[in-house]
């Protein structure tokens, strides 16, 4: 989910782990309230038909999805999803040189994490590495909901479909450790107000299927990130880690399940707006792509 200065960059990269999180926060759902307009495409190439599914990894309780997307669901033989966070509690966040997150951030940045999580929250995670953290901060302003990711995967299961994972859990942990760091953490510190700002924001364009406005809110980062001193040429660098590479890397994967037909791709909103999207890819790639709902 969200967008790409040091703060928003950080909540979409930490919904990659929400698994972690809510072990972490014991997180439980919300009651859902408006229906969701769905980010849905149908994808069209050679007499075959397949669908994309835009998602929100936390934030938007499932059943706020409308009947016809789960419909949609069942009809399909295969789901493809971003990755299998099921051995997430498996992957290296603990500390393991005998330092602490309270000497590394400083006193200064350690009441600032005290604020904005709360004392007893940050006692926990002194023996974590700063993405934890910065998981939890950038998830703090959001509603505590079930994945709609992991939701869809329980019906696929439940009936018997064929599930697919486009990258595994390791490699999207190799781009959280690079740009999950401390510098990362102190960012969102300095402006926690900015994250959960963001955060809304980014939850009303998705509840209203405003895939523009998802895009818009993405595009301004950029000067928010040279304006705490990042370089361009890092920028660029983090969008490729977090977005274009990975969309890229899933192409293979999803041609060969849309060109059997009845396929269901589910992955993060971010991925399916804007140049070098998947639906951008998928256009350049031949496939008639339409937007279902609006």
């Amino acid at each position: 989910m969200l967008t790409c200065d040091p703060i928003a960059m950080t909540q979409r990269l930490a919904l990659l782990v929400v698994g972690l999180v809510v072990a972490a926060c014991g997180q439980k759902s919300v009651a859902p309230v408006e229906t969701v307009k769905p980010l849905l495409w149908s994808v069209e190439k050679a007499g075959k038909t397949g669908h994309l599914l835009g998602t929100m990894h936390t934030g938007v309780d499932p059943d706020r999805l409308p009947k016809h997307v789960w419909d949609t669901l069942d009809a399909a033989r295969v789901l493809a999803v971003e990755t299998d966070l099921s051995a997430a509690a498996k992957m290296p966040v603990l500390r393991t040189d005998g330092t602490s997150l309270r000497d590394e951030l400083g006193p200064t940045y350690w009441k600032k994490l005290e604020d904005a999580i709360g004392v007893d929250q940050a006692s926990r995670l002194v023996g974590f590495k700063p993405l934890i953290p910065a998981t939890i901060v950038a998830m703090h302003g959001l509603p505590a909901t079930r994945s709609i990711d992991g939701a869809l995967l329980d019906r696929a299961r439940a009936s018997g479909k064929t599930v697919v994972y486009l990258e595994t859990l390791e490699m999207q942990f190799e781009v959280l450790g690079k740009w999950l760091d401390l510098r990362a953490l102190k960012d969102m510190l300095d402006d926690v107000s900015l994250i959960h700002t963001t955060g809304q924001e980014m939850l009303a364009a998705y509840v209203a299927g405003d895939d523009a406005r998802i895009l818009a809110i993405t595009d301004r980062e950029r000067e928010r990130w040279l304006a705490r001193g990042r370089t361009a040429a890092e920028y660029d660098e983090q969008m490729l880690d977090i977005l274009y590479r990975r969309n890229a890397s899933w192409m293979p994967a999803i041609d060969k399940i849309l060109s059997e037909d009845g396929g269901f791709i589910a992955v993060g909103a971010a991925h399916t707006v804007g140049p070098r999207s998947v639906v951008d890819l998928l256009r350049q790639r031949g496939y008639t792509v339409t937007r279902m709902t609006r």
